[in-house]
């Protein structure tokens, strides 16, 4: 996994990870967009599938840390949806990327719609995950109470014992992945998303259906939808899915409601089919 760093002419350093194929081939790469309040390493077990070849030929993917999560930086100002869609095409131009399958999470659903309308031509599969083609107005009193409960950990344990109430992860698992959302700094332990985000986002949000942006995207469409209660999809919204690519496959994930990207086997032998039959 290597770490690439850009500096964007808004003031900040946009980060992205990477990982090289097993051997060179015409495969297209797989570029990954996380949701709201994530980052580029939710991918790192696909990234690692993909790029080894146990899904098919190997192949380069390419994890992007949008503006003010992971390892990049915040600028003052610029957070509505076309700012998250540049993001994703300054990475592509840095990594000379001119076409590319896509997978993206939550929220990186319509940012990856967004970056098909202003950048049209690039997408030639499209993984989507538990979000329709639409952005929504953030609740102030949501991201308020997000930013009043964010805290700075001393312990992994004391991290873990916050946490585990909440969400059904084991100590091993725990400790696999802890790495992926937080990181230890000289004062703590921190989620790798910076605190200031959530209102900037707020702010520059808005109501928007994208739908229509479904037509610039290409090739084959998956869609893995939560089967509990959490999915942020409704049947409605996945018919909208198929009106533009009418043979869209869609994929219900056991024991999960929006989590649909956890690495769990049913997950992992979606993935597998698909990739395998990409050309």
């Amino acid at each position: 996994m290597d770490h690439h760093f850009i500096e964007r002419e808004e003031g900040f350093t946009l980060h992205y990870l990477e990982w090289i194929p097993a051997f060179e081939n015409d495969s297209l790469p797989v570029i990954c967009i996380h949701g709201n309040l994530s980052n580029g390493r939710m991918f790192r077990w696909i990234g690692e599938k993909l790029s080894k070849g146990r899904w098919g030929t190997p192949r380069r993917v390419i994890s992007i840390d949008l503006r003010g999560c992971g390892d990049s930086g915040l600028p003052e100002t610029g957070f509505t949806i076309r700012h998250l869609a540049s993001d994703i095409e300054a990475v592509l131009q840095h990594a000379g990327i001119e076409k590319a399958h896509f997978i993206s999470f939550s929220r990186g659903v319509p940012n990856t719609v967004q970056f098909a309308v202003d950048y049209p031509g690039k997408i030639k599969g499209f993984v989507v995950g538990d979000y329709p083609a639409k952005s929504f107005v953030m609740k102030k009193e949501w991201v308020e109470n997000l930013i009043a409960r964010y805290k700075i950990h001393q312990t992994w344990d004391e991290l873990y014992q916050s946490i585990s109430p909440n969400q059904e992860i084991s100590p091993d698992e725990f400790a696999e992945r802890k790495e992926e959302f937080y990181v230890k700094k000289e004062d703590g332990i921190h989620a790798r998303v910076h605190k200031d985000l959530p209102m900037k986002l707020q702010m520059d949000s808005e109501d928007l259906d994208l739908t229509h942006g479904l037509d610039q995207i290409e090739g084959p469409v998956l869609l893995l939808r939560g089967e509990e209660k959490g999915t942020l999809i409704n049947e409605e919204e996945v018919q909208e899915f198929r009106r533009y690519h009418p043979s869209l496959k869609e994929e219900i994930i056991a024991g999960s409601g929006h989590s649909v990207f956890d690495p769990k086997e049913q997950t992992e032998s979606i993935f597998k089919d698909y990739f395998a039959s990409l050309t």
